[in-house]
């Protein structure tokens, strides 16, 4: 895989991360959920450490998001979606990250 796509890859499940940790409770689903996402992009025990420790939950997700191709900011939008909606309810905190993702795709 090409260091692109790597980092694309982290980014993408970064974004998915700081979602789950948006509303300050991250249930075993939503563990799950995001395990499933960083094993369907292939990342290994290494890259999983980093997608977890580039996550800054008071970090706006825009500069993240730049870094991204239009083909994965869409399909960001309904893993988020999915993503907020694995436990049940939907946080304030987690629709504003999905908001920023919709305006982005938006403005392109």
């Amino acid at each position: 895989m090409a260091d692109a796509d790597v980092e694309r890859n982290l980014i993408y499940c970064q974004i998915v991360a700081q979602l789950l940790i948006a509303d300050t409770v991250v249930t075993d689903a939503e563990r799950e959920f995001l395990e499933r996402v960083m094993d369907r992009f292939g990342l290994d025990r290494q890259q999983k450490q980093a997608v977890f420790d580039g996550v800054d939950i008071g970090q706006p997700i825009a500069a993240n998001l730049a870094r991204l191709d239009a083909d994965s900011r869409a399909q960001l939008v309904r893993e988020l979606e999915t993503a907020a909606a694995i436990d049940g309810e939907i946080a304030e905190s987690e629709l504003v990250i999905i908001d920023d993702v919709r305006r982005a795709l938006d403005d392109e």
